[in-house]
């Protein structure tokens, strides 16, 4: 990138602890609010809550990890990739990070049977679809122009397509 410095490991490593610890207080946090008020989600989304947590953690895992090794970037946070990813979970929804997230959120409130954590679940992905919509598709179609538009047309931002439709 011309004019502009690529993030340390080290400031990279800060701003996903930061990310992280974001998560945590918002939970323990949904935690605190449902032992006050003794609210509980039903019986029976324990085994369910783990699998969803799982299931998010593992995308955000592999998300990120193509994302080193495609662009040599976490992306976000300002060190957004240079070129298009449209590898690994990148050729099934354009933002597997933010669905692993919605994941983590909504497993983590049902293996805990927090209806307070899953209310912050539900709004996080309707959050995320204004700040995707809002302000990173337009700067990344900015950056990346032809390719990242036709990426747009091909790739669903949220659900991916049960079929599997021309191109690679």
């Amino acid at each position: 990138m011309i004019g502009k410095a690529r993030r340390t490991s080290l400031e990279r490593a800060l701003i996903l602890g930061a990310a992280s610890a974001l998560v945590l207080a918002v939970a323990l946090g949904a935690f605190w609010i449902d032992a006050q008020w003794r609210l509980r989600l039903p019986d029976g989304l324990h085994w369910p809550g783990i699998l969803a947590l799982a299931v998010g953690l593992a995308l955000i895992v592999w998300a990120e990890a193509t994302l080193l090794r495609v662009a040599h970037s976490p992306g976000g946070f300002s060190d957004a990739p240079a070129a298009l990813v449209a590898q690994g979970p990148y050729r099934h929804v354009r933002n597997p990070i933010y669905l692993g997230g919605f994941g983590v959120l909504l497993g983590l409130s049902w293996w805990r049977a927090s209806p307070t954590l899953m209310v912050a679940a539900l709004l996080f992905l309707p959050g995320m679809h204004v700040m995707v919509t809002r302000l990173e598709e337009p700067a990344t179609r900015a950056r990346l122009g032809a390719a990242y538009q036709d990426y747009l047309q091909r790739v669903p931002r949220w659900l991916p397509r049960l079929r599997r439709t021309g191109g690679g």
